[in-house]
């Protein structure tokens, strides 16, 4: 009997012990990396990056871009997160050309393209400049301006494909341009020739 109780408060001492070495979920380590925008502001991302794990504990905190706030409301689903990305976009930059699903649902026009502020969670605030706005290229972290990647938590990346190509001439439409100036000019040749005569 008294081994049971040496048992019980021998296991009662160790249960602080185990309680303080779990791991808390963490949020401080991401970095916004990448922002996205079209010129109307409808279509636009921010791409954040953590080189380490446990950090999932996302949900409590929020991104602030002048009067605009994105709460993120729920964390990612796994500690496993080192080198990964976390995608915030418009809903439809999924259903565009070259789109990837976002982790989490922007609403539009939620940063200016002519420069700004990004806060996350006040652990990483970046003072942006102006935004690309031709369709294709972003704006990245050390300023440059690179063809856009975004990249989910899940690892799928693409390549958002706005600037839509004037659509090619079909060949009869080139047979029809080129038999109307030949016609034209054939009948500026008349005219020339019966003025002529």
């Amino acid at each position: 009997m008294r081994s049971r109780f040496l048992v019980f408060f021998a296991l009662a001492g160790l249960t602080p012990l185990v309680a303080t070495t779990t791991v808390q979920a963490g949020h401080h380590l991401w970095d916004v990396t990448e922002i996205f925008s079209d010129a109307s502001g409808t279509v636009q991302f921010i791409e954040l990056f953590t080189a380490d794990n446990n950090e999932q504990g996302v949900g409590a905190f929020s991104i602030t871009s002048g009067a605009n706030t994105f709460n993120f409301v729920t964390n990612l689903p796994t500690a496993t997160t080192a080198n990964t990305w976390i995608l915030v976009g418009t809903a439809n930059v999924a259903s565009l050309p070259g789109g990837v699903t976002p982790d989490y649902i922007l609403p539009a026009n939620f940063f200016s393209t002519g420069g700004g502020t990004i806060n996350y969670a006040g652990v990483d605030i970046w003072n942006y400049g102006t935004v690309p706005t031709d369709g294709v290229h972003s704006l990245a972290r050390n300023g440059s301006t690179p063809v856009n990647s975004p990249t989910n938590f899940a690892g799928d990346a693409g390549e958002l494909a706005l600037d839509f190509d004037v659509p090619a001439v079909q060949t009869w439409g080139i047979v029809v341009l080129v038999g109307c100036v030949l016609l034209a000019a054939s009948g500026l040749l008349r005219r020339r020739a019966s003025s002529l005569a």
